[in-house]
């Protein structure tokens, strides 16, 4: 162990030191020390490491791994470490952060004189992060650089921060507290009963205190980039909130009470670890954005289509096969993010969504597209890179609104004629396909500005190529079978 952390015998506590007596001869001070250093190893530190991991992951089992992977990233440890290295590290860095906080009060080596308990452990997490977070107040800064108040040891200036917290809350109404550090969230944060906005993203929160459910005002909440894994059921209590942030972390689930939260408009669950939606996700009405990105689902459930005010749906990155035909009764989605799937049908009820404007299925699995596309009045865009088609329906020459059409890599053998009845088309990408020849009507397209065909066996181009030549900025026609070009 690193010397600032050890404790001479005579200043053990006396749970730890009556045992070691009773098995030792009082004569023999070796030992002793080496039943000290066997305790530790078998028994203090282990204890110890749990009791630090039960602190940031009140609801793990014994058995769950994921707190121990996530405790090795908070503190930067290597996993194969023994345990006692471990704890020694975290003891360490946390005691690195005090001193930073309370230099007077470490200016000696009164370290030497801290024991590896529970308590000195929580006394550091909380009073670090109370002062973390007293910083980032508005007037908190200049409180604490009081000479007064600066030369004080850090426990009692983190019960200065209850009492002045007690004093400010009903000016605070927006916190900001993104990359601010903290490991932990005091309880006190719940009294701050006139918050609407709360900033947590990019710290290394891991839980969050029951006390948040009292920011009853509380409309943004933001907790992006932490370590979550669990959520507490309190969050459930925050009935005026429209905002709730929670990509990049550890979740693997949601907690039921989160469909209580009547009024959320936005939820953001982006690279977590959700395998299921198993919450009553209709239950969230006033929903319009949902944001599930980068997980590990494969189903949703069919009630999906009950999120009548859902306009933004974002699935990318997961690994589904197929989508609910409730889908289609999301009759206010305007964007839909299906990429990067492992989609090889799409249900005809996609025709019912005829409010989308962006639709993106690149980097699936599918064959073909169902004749409803067509339906699809008020689509801008249409992502259909990577997959395996061969054709398209005719249909989707209905798409008279239609900006931009991305059908490379593909299997396509032929386009449609209708391709020509696209009049709003300005982005076209065909390159990577099995097109041998293109249809005459390619030539309609009136404000085609990018046109990609490279790597196709086209052995001609169509005459009607000419007239799109004085509109196009970009024309890629390389790794063909041309065998000539129009003069134009």
């Amino acid at each position: 162990m690193n010397s600032i952390f050890s404790s001479p015998i005579e200043r053990l506590p006396n749970e730890v030191l009556i045992p070691i007596l009773e098995h030792c001869a009082l004569s023999s001070l070796f030992s002793v020390c080496r039943r000290w250093q066997h305790l530790l190893t078998t028994e203090v530190m282990p204890s110890l490491y749990k009791g630090i991991i039960k602190l940031h992951f009140p609801s793990s089992s014994r058995y769950d791994s994921t707190p121990t992977c996530i405790l090795n990233q908070l503190y930067q440890i290597e996993e194969n470490l023994p345990i006692v290295k471990k704890v020694s590290s975290i003891f360490h860095q946390i005691f690195i952060l005090a001193t930073s906080l309370s230099p007077f009060e470490f200016k000696e080596k009164t370290e030497e004189k801290r024991t590896f308990t529970l308590g000195n452990y929580f006394s550091y997490l909380l009073n670090i992060n109370r002062l973390l977070i007293w910083k980032e107040i508005p007037g908190g800064e200049k409180f604490l650089s009081q000479k007064k108040i600066k030369h004080l040891p850090l426990k009692e200036k983190g019960e200065l921060f209850r009492k002045w917290i007690k004093n400010h809350k009903k000016n605070i109404k927006h916190l900001d507290l993104n990359l601010s550090g903290l490991t932990y969230l005091p309880p006190e944060i719940g009294q701050l009963s006139q918050l609407r906005i709360l900033y947590l993203s990019e710290n290394q929160l891991t839980t969050l205190p029951v006390e948040i459910s009292k920011l009853f005002k509380l409309q943004n909440l933001n907790l992006s980039s932490n370590h979550l894994n669990t959520l507490p059921p309190a969050l459930g209590q925050l009935s005026h909130l429209k905002w709730l942030n929670l990509n990049n972390n550890k979740l693997t689930s949601l907690p039921a009470e989160i469909t209580q939260l009547s009024c959320l408009q936005w939820l953001c669950l982006n690279s977590n670890q959700l395998t299921s939606l198993s919450i009553k996700i209709e239950r969230l009405l006033q929903l319009h954005t949902l944001y599930l990105m980068d997980n590990q689902l494969n189903t949703l459930p069919r009630s999906v289509g009950q999120l009548s005010q859902l306009q933004w749906l974002d699935l990318e990155k997961n690994d589904f096969a197929f989508l609910p035909p409730e889908i289609g009764q999301l009759s206010n989605l305007q964007d839909l993010n299906i990429s990067n799937n492992k989609l090889t049908f799409l249900s005809s009820t996609i025709g019912q969504l005829t409010q989308l404007r962006w639709l993106r299925l690149n980097n699936n699995q599918l064959t073909f597209l169902p004749s409803a596309v067509g339906h699809l009045s008020q689509l801008y865009t249409l992502y259909l890179s990577h997959n395996q088609l061969t054709s398209l329906p005719e249909e989707i020459g209905q798409l008279s609104k239609l900006q931009e059409l991305y059908l490379d890599n593909n299997q396509l053998t032929r386009l449609p004629i209708s391709i020509g009845s696209l009049p709003q088309l300005q982005i076209l990408y065909l390159n990577d396909n099995q097109l041998k020849v293109l249809p005459e009507e390619i030539g309609q397209l009136p404000q085609l500005q990018e046109l990609y065909l490279y790597n196709n066996p086209l052995t001609l181009l169509p005459s009607s190529i000419n007239s799109l030549l004085p509109q196009l900025r970009n024309f890629e026609i390389s790794d063909n079978l041309l065998k000539c070009v129009p003069k134009e």
